[in-house]
């Protein structure tokens, strides 16, 4: 079995437009091997996460989905975000990070100019937990792969 995490952006940072994009990407990730099992952390707020298990099912391919137990960031508080995250990029043999360029004008949440896990080693890009899921990832020695979303 080939482990696929896909992470990015929560619904709010999606247009209707981003959000088909997006989605055709997933699936055309989840196809590309007969053995893939997506990987993913069902992110609450809907978005890539969602978007991946949507397909997923779609599809028939596997799911091993890491849901955090309690809405918390802090690495001191075990089964939050910090913890979740590295269960993806432990468990997947490669992440793609799904993220958006820009922010829609109906993005109500806090902004940022740039994606401050990234800082500018990639593409600009609005800021994703899931960028620290896919450098997680690549310190662990796996492959990660970035999908900017226009």
């Amino acid at each position: 079995m080939y482990h696929v995490g896909i992470v990015g952006h929560e619904r709010a940072k999606f247009t209707p437009e981003t959000e088909a994009k997006a989605r055709a990407l997933i699936r055309k990730l989840l196809v590309e091997r007969p053995d893939n099992v997506l990987v993913s952390g069902g992110c609450h707020l809907g978005g890539v996460d969602i978007f991946a298990e949507d397909a997923a099912v779609e599809i028939g391919v596997p799911m091993e989905i890491h849901r955090p137990e309690h809405l918390s960031w802090r690495k001191e508080q075990p089964g939050g975000f910090w913890a979740r995250n590295m269960k993806i990029a432990q468990a997947s043999d490669i992440v793609h990070v799904i993220v958006v360029k820009q922010y829609p004008e109906s993005f109500k949440g806090q902004r940022f100019p740039l994606c401050y896990h990234c800082k500018g080693e990639r593409p600009p890009h609005v800021k994703s937990g899931g960028c620290w899921t896919g450098i997680k990832a690549q310190t662990l020695g796996k492959p990660a792969v970035w999908h900017i979303i226009e």
